[in-house]
């Protein structure tokens, strides 16, 4: 099964936000989604309405990754999600020494789930470069790099091109709040889409009714189905979705010498 990880070089991108309705717009798509969230901050969780002092977690759990599958949470959206839990600074540690030092830790823990066609891992991911990210590249991980169309954002632009915190190799990259009022998000926007035109697979418009379905809890598609935010993002999830289904195909048989003048 595939497993697709949302990072950024820097926060305050939205790439929860995004992560969380992108899970959502698969399965409507008819993926079955895992969501996992790598953040200590533990946040991915309000987006699918738990509540705010339900501190389970697989991190919170302890060091058993065979034990995931039990601890996954199935959403109102039909999503399963692992939430990182109400974790104490020593398991974050022991955690994120696993990810580095045990090449198979996240197999184990995901076994069930990569064994599925069918199905796919969203990872979330805290900003920078985490071991989650090394971690991630040893079960095949598709990296999308989210950014903001603004001047911070447009300087870390070297950083994506490198492949720095993703292996000397260049994710694929989103670009978050969009807003076509301001000229310099308009430029950013321009910029990006000459510049990295193979690598950048969407740019979901500035929308506050994104904000809005943050606020009640909600994925944008409960809160405003017509809205620009959620046509953006299922947009994007339905190239994600394809691009999944042709890298599933298998390779089309070499045709021996001679077998094509019969």
């Amino acid at each position: 099964m595939p497993v697709i990880a949302f990072s950024s070089p820097k926060g305050g991108v939205g790439k929860t936000t995004l992560t969380a309705n992108v899970a959502i717009a698969l399965h409507q798509l008819g993926w079955g989604v895992l969501v996992l969230d790598f953040d200590v901050q533990n946040s991915l969780r309000l987006h699918f309405g738990v509540p705010l002092d339900d501190e389970r977690g697989y991190v919170a759990a302890g060091d058993t990754p065979e034990d995931w599958p039990d601890l996954a949470l199935k959403t109102e959206a039909g999503v399963f999600l692992l939430p990182y839990g109400g974790a104490t600074e020593d398991q974050r540690l022991r955690f994120e020494r696993h990810l580095a030092d045990d090449p198979d830790y996240l197999t184990r823990g995901l076994r069930t789930v990569l064994e599925r066609p069918d199905w796919i891992v969203l990872a979330d991911l805290p900003p920078g470069p985490v071991p989650a990210l090394r971690a991630l590249d040893r079960i095949g991980a598709i990296h999308i790099a989210v950014l903001l169309a603004d001047a911070t954002s447009l300087s870390l632009l070297p950083v994506i091109e490198r492949g720095h915190f993703y292996g000397n190799k260049r994710p694929l990259v989103v670009l978050n709040q969009v807003d076509p009022r301001r000229q310099l998000s308009r430029s950013v926007a321009e910029f990006v889409t000459a510049r990295i035109p193979e690598h950048l697979i969407g740019q979901i418009y500035r929308d506050e009714a994104v904000a809005e379905a943050i606020g009640w809890q909600r994925s944008v598609f409960e809160q405003a189905p017509a809205s620009v935010g959620a046509r953006d993002i299922k947009r994007l999830a339905e190239v994600l979705s394809a691009r999944l289904k042709i890298e599933a195909l298998p390779p089309e048989p070499a045709v021996q010498v001679g077998e094509a003048r019969r």
